[in-house]
């Protein structure tokens, strides 16, 4: 079993799906195994790739959240400000709900260069932490955890953090201590 597929089991197991038809939880394994993101009540399932994410596509990724958050009380807004490739621009910065999130900064003698330690990193784990401050500040237990943060493979949860852990400590055994983070 290869690690996606020992995670969707993880997060079965742990009932992320729990409250849903057979039929739709069904539905919504297929869709995940088969590179599709999903969205349910109140929670969701999103490609994390850190280089895609790096390279621009945070505002796509956020914006594939919103009507799961907005089940959840919050209202989200993503704004790109400046994308890596803006030649004009110094940095990688979206707005989230007006707030906005330095990603990187780019090698002004090297515009394709970004001055950061590992911007894929960056680029899943800021995000996700500032949705998951507003998530926090409406009172929702729900949270996004990102598997495999930074990575190719990343892959992003909005749901109860309790089941998220539990559906991580199977996969982060096996996998490795970076391979969950709720930022």
């Amino acid at each position: 079993m290869d690690p996606f597929e020992r995670l969707i089991g993880a997060l079965e197991e742990a009932g992320l799906w729990r409250g849903l038809s057979s039929d739709r939880a069904s539905e919504i394994v297929r869709g995940l195994v088969s590179g599709l993101d999903m969205t349910w009540p109140s929670g969701g399932a999103w490609r994390a790739d850190g280089e895609d994410l790096a390279e621009g596509e945070v505002e796509e990724w956020l914006a594939g959240m919103v009507g799961s958050l907005g089940d959840c009380g919050v209202s989200l807004v993503v704004e790109t400000r400046s994308g890596p490739y803006d030649e004009r621009l110094d940095s990688y910065r979206v707005a989230v709900n007006g707030k906005g999130l330095d990603l990187y900064f780019v090698d002004p003698a090297e515009r394709s260069l970004p001055l950061a330690l590992d911007p894929w990193m960056d680029c899943t784990v800021v995000p996700a932490a500032e949705v998951n401050r507003l998530l926090g500040e409406v009172g929702s237990e729900r949270r996004v955890g990102v598997f495999w943060p930074g990575g190719n493979d990343g892959f992003s949860v909005l749901g109860p953090e309790g089941v998220l852990r539990e559906a991580a400590a199977g996969i982060v055994a096996v996998d490795g201590a970076s391979a969950f983070v709720v930022p």
